[in-house]
């Protein structure tokens, strides 16, 4: 193993953060996971109803 310090800066693809900063990344990506599997559900939701909807309307016509 060599004893010299890494020298990061030749190291293109590497992007130096903080542990704040990948903390506060971090905490964005799980915010937005939420709030878009809060909207998937309400999403679900309303087309079951319109499913529920279709279904009794069917229903109705074959009466």
């Amino acid at each position: 193993m060599s004893t010299q310090p890494i020298d990061w800066s030749n190291v293109p693809h590497t992007e130096l953060v903080s542990d704040l900063e990948d903390e506060d990344e971090v905490e964005e990506v799980k915010v937005g996971e939420k709030q878009w599997r809060e909207e998937e559900a309400k999403a679900e939701c309303r087309r079951q109803k319109e499913a529920q909807k279709v279904e009794e309307a069917r229903r109705a016509e074959e009466a």
